[in-house]
Order: structure tokens, then sequence, then C-alpha cells
């Protein structure tokens, strides 16, 4: 009787070790898709803001500064 219940506790702790790598898991995934999440995001963020020509943002500097020194673009 006691080698039953024995059996019983040792299978108790296998499946909650094996919860307990299993949360471990989704947790890792999770935190994984969220640090990839926020690459994209911020990747995102950059092309948006952005400009696609330099040139767009030119008279900003030609405001400031000389046209010599705006020739950068």
């Amino acid at each position: 009787m006691n080698s039953f219940s024995s059996r019983a506790f040792v299978s108790t702790d296998d499946y909650s070790s094996q919860v307990s790598k299993n949360n471990c898991d989704i947790e890792e995934r999770s935190r994984f898709q969220f640090i990839v999440g926020m690459m994209i995001f911020c990747m995102g963020l950059a092309v948006f803001f952005a400009p696609e020509q330099p040139k767009q943002y030119a008279s900003i500097c030609e405001k400031y500064n000389t046209v010599n020194a705006c020739q950068v673009w």
C-alpha cells in the first residue's frame, strides 16, 4: 500500500515539473515574441518618419545654415 502511494507521489512531481517546464517555455516564447514585435515596431516607426528623399528636409537646413553647409546630401 505504501508503494502505491509513493508511485502516485512521484508521478505528481513529474507532472508538476512538466507543467513548470511548459510554463517556462511559454514565458520564454512570449518574451521572445515581444522583443521581436518591439523590433519590428521600431523599424516601422523609423521607416515611417524618415524621409524618402533627404532633399525634402533641405529647406530646414538652409533656413538656419548656409547652402554650402547643407550640401551633405
